[in-house]
């Protein structure tokens, strides 16, 4: 039996302790929902206030962001109102239960109106079967309806040209689909690699002479090999820790 160095030992249990750990992480992380928002994560909670809401929260883009969904069934509203620090605030709303659009090809869909403070955004037609199923007062198909550009070149804030759109808007205030971070497909990959780095901490030579006994004769490692195996026993669990982590913050 081979005996183990002390490098050795502190990458098994390196290894082991990363598995374990990340795995209840994973765990964790996936019971934790919230929807995704400018490429960040925003959790979900309730306020049991008169008419009650739904809060979106989070930090995203160095900004804490709140969106706040209020429901008014009475007045066939909802009211989205979002805030991104003391930068953006836009209060929002859509309204529903108005008279079908008769849609070209597809006769009637729903009726919807958008404004953002207080200022129209879009009103016409609206299929949700479609991505971009637009319709202007008149039926027509407007698949552009919606679209809005703005980014920012190097050195700007991301938040300087943000803007609230009518897609995002309609999103929340119908209810956005709720997702987790983590994924179990990358934290199993993860733990593959694991593996293999502790059975070659575990059985160096017995791995060596396992790859080369069909070519040589009673193989023996040089100490060149020897040293890149150690060094690859100090960076291999480095590069582990990252892609555990980004598999634990990964979203869909």
């Amino acid at each position: 039996m081979e005996k183990r160095s002390a490098l050795q030992k502190a990458v098994l249990i390196s290894v082991a302790a990363m598995a374990v750990a990340f795995a209840i992480l994973t765990f964790v992380f996936h019971r934790l929902e919230g929807v995704k928002f400018e490429e960040g994560f925003l959790r979900v909670s309730a306020q049991a206030d008169a008419p009650a809401a739904t809060v979106y929260a989070g930090k995203v883009q160095g900004e804490r962001v709140k969106i706040t969904v209020t429901d008014c069934p009475d007045e066939q509203r909802t009211e989205v109102v979002v805030q991104v620090g003391d930068r953006v605030r836009d209060e929002c709303a859509v309204e529903t239960g108005l008279p079908p659009i008769q849609a070209e090809q597809l006769g009637p869909v729903e009726h919807i109106r958008i404004t953002k403070n207080n200022r129209l955004l879009f009103e016409g037609g609206y299929d949700p079967e479609h991505d971009m199923g637009w319709y202007d007062l008149d039926g027509s198909w407007d698949p552009l309806a919606m679209s809005v550009s703005y980014g920012s070149t190097v050195g700007d804030d991301y938040w300087d040209h943000y803007e609230t759109d009518g897609e995002t808007i309609l999103n929340f205030a119908q209810g956005p689909q709720l997702v987790c971070r983590g994924s179990w497909a990358l934290y199993f990959t993860m733990l593959l690699f694991s593996g293999l780095l502790a059975l070659d901490a575990a059985y160096p030579l017995a791995l060596f002479r396992w790859q080369h006994m069909c070519d040589v004769k009673d193989p023996e490692p040089s100490d060149f090999y020897l040293g890149m195996q150690r060094a690859g026993w100090c960076i291999y669990p480095i590069l582990l820790l990252i892609g555990y982590n980004i598999a634990l913050w990964v979203l869909p």
